[in-house]
């Protein structure tokens, strides 16, 4: 069934690509009136723009929509038609945005939990399952303004989400502008019945008005047994910009639906590499099964108040399509009639695009009155876990008390919130900005929480806060300095805050440090307060709020091969954080709050060198954990890639193949307990201290890619020689050996 979906899924787009207009666009015209670009690092936000000789407007770090790159390279101008941008927490500008990109680097990372991304995890040792990160507590160290991690707000949840790779939530999303409608299709399977299918498609029905479709499907049988996935995450996407881009609107609503069947990892870690199949090694669990059902809806608009100053003229994105004709009349696209030019015989045919940033002639200072950016922000999100085992004699249920074999219960999470803001952060003029920016408001949040299960009937929690919030930034040429403070009142988490600050400084053209500082106190979640199931907890008052106060260092260099040939960005981050009254699951499933304070120093350090057709990108982490009953993590973390990067057949083939290789040091890392839905303290199996190589190649031809991956290839080589395998992801989960992954992923852009 799921390969004739398949098939139906590309038929339909191999249709739809097919029977597309057909519009194609000579060279543009340099004149005075379309000046093309040769900026190349997208307008980053991060790095100042490497060429001193360019205009203000392209080396600040606010929009300028969409920018187009040189027409001698016909997929880099495919790729100008298109850019996205992040939903930047309380953002009234895009302050960073991103192409589609044509570098086939990084589609053999079939499972996503392996990726380079400066983060680590490990999960139960395939596709699909819930994963543990083994960099906790990692703080960004970019402007508060920039990123939504730092300050995203202080809001209740029922439990740590166990699928963060998996589960697409709120400040996680893309939204998109362009001018030709864009689509990619992606498909993977595995000789282990793996399959990922991967949907994109957006386009503009109106000039500024645009709606996005993405879905992901991850599906496997499993190699052990009660094992299987299918993950379906679905999102829908919409921005709407008016002409002067004063007021603005996105809005998207995700559905995710994870179905993960639990076995509670194998009976007898030691004799598991006995049996001649997976299928056959004895597992805690045969009939339990999780789910996660979330939805969630998000509407961000603003207004801006101030009408823009008679200095600022748009930034228009136009093409010119040159046409000679033999007649006096030059019919193009809307039949367009230049008599000026009728002697030449060349007429210009012009396709404007309305732009979301605006431009100065002359940096003048605006007099007129600031009365700022009004904003509002709703959410919406309910998110449910179901969990049931039919024969409920697993040693999960030692501390349970249970009447019959059959287990059941279900959690609903309701939220619905509101931000209610105000900026002086309204001038969109690029030479000259604020250098003062204030930003503050409220949020009222409701909360409603039910339980059901075969022990008792409905019941529920419901609170009501108010936070308010505030931010600044203070910009000093090449230094920035951002805070924010946010405080909860009312309901049980009164008194939980957050204070973050963040100094930056350009150190030259390629060169950024930061500071960051932070200091919050939290409530537990409430799944630590809940008697889950037949669980029974003794809870002896309320929870102390879990303390925690860090401060980070990151530098970061980046320059492009034209600067140096062979660097391509170095980033360093150091970070050192005090942590009181933390909490967590003990071995015997009762919610423990520790007394003392643990100090967690951590570093980080990532690389991406090239020389010529040679790649290494190195990604290495080292933590400190001053008392492993409060923080546990590993002393060392690796994630590096090695491949070679070439071209052949004069140019028509791009090949890229090579080596991944992860490891991390031994240490107690969590377990996961299926029943509550949550990880646990455990000191019997530690895990680690194993070499993971993967070896990888893929093709690129025009915009497909092809991939084939062989994962933990040097699984097979110990398997010959005399030493037992005894390779663990989580405990009492083995990780799978050797596995056969193949996939394409197809971009359109029309």
């Amino acid at each position: 069934m799921l390969k004739k979906v398949v098939f139906i899924v590309f038929l339909v787009a191999g249709l739809c690509v097919t029977t597309q207009a057909q519009q194609t666009f000579g060279k543009k015209n340099n004149s005075s009136t379309n000046k093309p670009s040769t900026q190349s690092n997208y307008n980053s936000p991060t790095f100042p723009n490497s060429n001193n000789d360019e205009p203000d407007s392209t080396k600040n770090r606010e929009p300028e929509g969409i920018i187009f790159d040189n027409d001698e390279e016909a997929d880099s101008v495919l790729t100008s038609y298109v850019f996205s941008f992040p939903q930047t927490l309380r953002a009234v500008k895009l302050y960073k945005y991103f192409r589609p990109s044509l570098d086939p680097t990084g589609v053999e990372c079939f499972n996503p939990v392996h990726r380079m991304d400066e983060m680590y995890f490990i999960d139960k040792g395939s596709l699909g399952q819930i994963h543990l990160s083994l960099y906790p507590f990692a703080v960004e160290t970019i402007t508060l303004f920039d990123i939504p991690s730092i300050t995203a707000p202080l809001t209740l949840n029922w439990q740590k989400d166990a699928n963060p790779i998996y589960n697409k939530y709120l400040h996680t999303k893309k939204y998109y502008q362009t001018q030709r409608p864009y689509t990619l299709l992606g498909y993977g399977s595995s000789l282990n019945k793996d399959y990922q299918i991967k949907i994109i498609h957006t386009q503009n029905i109106k000039p500024r008005w645009n709606v996005a479709f993405l879905y992901n499907l991850v599906s496997r049988d499993g190699l052990y047994t009660n094992s299987e996935v299918t993950n379906h995450i679905l999102d829908i996407t919409t921005n709407y910009y008016s002409k002067d881009a004063r007021y603005q609107i996105q809005a998207d609503i995700s559905f995710n639906r994870l179905r993960q069947q639990e076995n509670g990892g194998v009976q007898n870690d030691t004799t598991c590499w006995d049996y001649s199949r997976e299928a056959g090694v004895p597992v805690n669990m045969y009939t339990a099964q999780n789910q996660w059902r979330d939805f969630n809806v998000h509407i961000h608009q603003s207004y801006n108040t101030v009408r823009q100053f008679e200095q600022i003229k748009p930034i228009f994105n136009t093409i010119y399509d040159t046409i000679i004709l033999d007649t006096s009349i030059a019919r193009g696209e809307g039949n367009i009639y230049h008599p000026d030019i009728v002697t030449t015989h060349n007429y210009d045919i012009q396709k404007h695009d309305t732009l979301i940033g605006y431009d100065t002639i002359r940096p003048y200072k605006p007099h007129t009155y600031n009365t700022g950016v009004f904003a509002c922000d709703i959410d919406f999100s309910r998110h449910r876990r179901i969990f049931y085992d039919s024969q409920a004699n697993s040693w999960f249920y030692n501390f349970a008390t249970l009447d019959s074999t059959f287990y059941y219960d279900s959690t609903a999470h309701y939220k619905l919130s509101s931000e209610l803001y105000w900026t002086n952060d309204a001038y969109m003029d690029h030479r000259w900005r604020n250098p003062f920016i204030i930003l503050f408001g409220i949020r009222p949040e409701l909360n409603r929480i039910q339980f059901a299960g075969q022990t008792f009937r409905n019941s529920s929690i419901s609170e009501f806060s108010v936070s308010p919030f505030a931010q600044v930034k203070l910009h000093l040429k090449s230094l920035e300095l951002a805070a924010l403070a946010e405080e909860v009142t009312g309901s049980i988490r009164n008194g939980d805050y957050r204070l973050n600050g963040n100094i930056r400084l350009d150190a030259g053209k390629h060169s950024i440090f930061n500071l960051t500082l932070l200091s919050e106190a939290q409530s537990p979640e409430m799944i630590y307060y809940h008697n889950e199931g037949s669980y029974t907890w003794n809870l002896n008052g309320n929870f102390n709020k879990i303390k925690r106060q860090q401060i980070a260092l990151q530098y970061q260099m980046r320059k492009t091969d034209k600067d140096t040939g062979f660097l391509r960005y170095v980033e360093t981050r150091t970070s050192a954080m005090l942590l009181s009254d933390n909490i967590w699951f003990s071995s015997t499933m009762q919610p423990i709050q520790g007394t003392k304070t643990g100090l967690l120093l951590q570093g980080t350090a990532s690389t991406h060198l090239r020389f010529s057709w040679f790649n290494i990108q190195l990604q290495e982490m080292v933590q400190y954990s001053s008392d492993n009953n409060v923080i546990r993590v590993p002393l060392f973390a690796s994630k590096n890639s090695l491949f070679a990067d070439v071209f052949v057949f004069h140019r028509a083939l791009h090949l890229q193949t090579g080596f991944d290789i992860r490891y991390h040091t031994k240490y107690y890392a969590d377990g996961w307990n299926p029943v509550v839905g949550a990880f646990y303290r455990q000191d019997d199996v530690e895990v680690g201290n194993y070499l993971v190589t993967d070896f990888w190649i893929t093709l690129q031809i025009k915009r497909a890619s092809i991939y084939l991956k062989a994962s933990h290839f040097n699984a097979p080589i110990e398997n010959l020689t005399s030493f037992t395998p005894a390779y663990f992801s989580l405990p009492h989960y083995p990780m799978e050996g050797f596995g056969l992954y193949w996939g394409v992923t197809w971009k359109f852009f029309n």
